[in-house]
């Protein structure tokens, strides 16, 4: 072998162990994921009071700075009223706390368009946490009327390294 195949040679070394390298370094970061799903209806017991959807909640422990994504997704049913909205409201709230500053979403039924509505509800947030500790994820729901209901909930957490 000439010299420039050795030179070749040792290019080509260096590029796999680059490789390699990138490959750890995207290992290293992987996610850690928390999942939750509920199957069967949820109620909301009271009217324009929120309500934590208890059945998905997600508790676990964070070591250090991470990344949080956020994701909720439920299937809603609003019945409607002929005089006034008939909506559902929902929030994160993590450790007993809602989280008026993140985003929310809503979904309903409005002066009586139908008497009854099924919408798809998602409502998700990215944010960073530097404080370690225990972390109690939920989502809280408001409903404007009794008898509207979510099924199918469920709530996804990523945790990536900061």
């Amino acid at each position: 072998m000439g010299k420039g195949g050795v030179i070749l040679g040792l290019i080509g070394l260096l590029l796999g162990a680059g490789g390699l390298g990138f490959g750890i370094i995207n290992f290293m970061n992987q996610p850690t994921i928390y999942y939750s799903y509920h199957d069967t209806e949820f109620y909301p017991s009271s009217v324009s009071i929120y309500v934590p959807i208890t059945n998905i909640a997600l508790v676990f422990e964070i070591g250090g700075p991470v990344s949080l994504h956020l994701l909720f997704t439920c299937s809603a049913r609003c019945f409607g009223d002929i005089a006034s909205f008939s909506d559902l409201l929902f929030y994160f709230m993590i450790n007993d706390v809602q989280q008026t500053d993140m985003p929310w979403a809503r979904t309903g039924s409005h002066q009586g368009s139908s008497d009854s509505d099924y919408t798809t509800v998602a409502l998700q947030h990215y944010f960073t946490v530097t404080v370690p500790g225990i972390y109690n994820i939920t989502v809280v729901v408001l409903t404007e009327r009794l008898g509207n209901f979510i099924r199918q909930s469920s709530l996804w957490i990523q945790a990536y390294p900061a």
